[in-house]
């Protein structure tokens, strides 16, 4: 949220005077419903091309007047729209993230977020057993799983910058398992690099009818393959260049990860590397955001399927039988890629 305290509000803000609670409990929340609305309804897209006025976005958003009214000015607070008079036009800030022609567009992960508020009313049960009822796949409807693999095509599109350059693969590579890969956005970008290179991307069905999608309108779908299935009872492939963990030790228990990277070690060829990347603590915290965004994957993952948050040593000790292992902080605020080779 794009929200600048005065200068008298950051001091009130040190001395405990300035009552945050309300900001958390309640701003945030409504601004993130606001936010997830005004993308699903294509209010981006509209001011994108122009200003507009309350009644041009009532109309083309179905939405009431007054309320949009109220959106639009809300949204001009955090940054995301700006006034023009009477009109609301697109701020820098929402035309690079939140408008669709931008190639750092994140609001198909926007959309994904919002069908995380459903299964946040039951977050008690989470906290009191440790895991929902139910795992966030077993409620997924088709809509749902087209959200969530675009939606994580997006963050990999954050990721992928900050980590491409890093993940350097040995020789002549041909063969890579991207595990939990749906988009597939990281497999095809090795592929491009390493004419050789054939990646297979294991996640469920449903995951998988857009992975196949994705990998045909790039011109890749002879190169990138899936394999379907729950990937924590499934054999892997043999004599394997590279296995990708990216973005799902947060949502298994340690044992579970434990044996998924026994595993991977086993599918390696010699010399071959496993890389995985994940929100993780650090016990040399550089900021407190740094700190925070890793938690609150780790609770969200709770309530999702029974994950956890873990902590970079924690995890290069899981990779304890390869010969080396090596982390790499990334500019990304709580994002860490670990590097092991056999």
């Amino acid at each position: 949220m794009v929200v600048r305290l005065t200068l008298l509000e950051r001091i009130l803000h040190r001395l405990h005077l300035l009552p945050a609670p309300i900001m958390d409990a309640f701003g945030s929340i409504i601004l993130g419903r606001v936010l997830t609305v005004a993308v699903r309804r294509g209010l981006f897209e509209l001011v994108a091309q122009g200003p507009r006025s309350v009644k041009e976005i009532a109309e083309a958003t179905h939405l009431h007047a007054r309320a949009v009214a109220l959106m639009a000015d809300s949204l001009c607070v955090a940054g995301y729209l700006r006034r023009e008079g009477a009109r609301y036009a697109a701020s820098t800030e929402g035309k690079k993230w939140l408008v669709q022609s931008s190639p750092h567009y994140l609001g198909n992960l926007v959309r994904y977020f919002e069908t995380l508020y459903a299964r946040w009313e039951r977050f008690d049960y989470a906290l009191e057993h440790g895991a929902p009822e139910r795992p966030y796949f077993d409620l997924f409807t088709e809509e749902d799983w087209r959200v969530y693999v675009y939606g994580m095509r997006d963050l990999a599109k954050l990721l992928l910058p900050h980590v491409e350059s890093r993940l350097v693969l040995a020789g002549t590579p041909t063969s890579l398992l991207d595990l939990g890969g749906s988009h597939g956005l990281y497999a095809l970008a090795l592929c491009r690099r390493y004419p050789t290179l054939h990646a297979l991307v294991a996640d469920f069905a449903p995951a998988l009818l857009h992975t196949r999608q994705i990998a045909l309108a790039e011109a890749m779908a002879d190169r990138v393959t899936t394999l379907e299935g729950d990937f924590r009872q499934m054999p892997f492939p043999s004599h394997l260049d590279a296995v990708l963990m990216f973005n799902i030790v947060h949502g298994f228990g340690e044992e579970e990860n434990r044996e998924l990277i026994a595993r991977a070690y086993a599918a390696l060829k010699t010399g071959g590397k496993l890389f995985v990347l994940d929100q993780m603590q650090s016990e040399r915290r550089r900021s407190q955001l740094a700190a925070l965004i890793p938690l609150m994957v780790g609770l969200n993952m709770l309530n999702e399927i029974g994950g956890m948050v873990y902590r970079v040593e924690e995890v290069e000790r899981w990779c304890s039988s390869f010969s080396s292992v090596r982390h790499h902080r990334l500019r990304l605020p709580g994002v860490v890629l670990i590097e092991a080779v056999k």
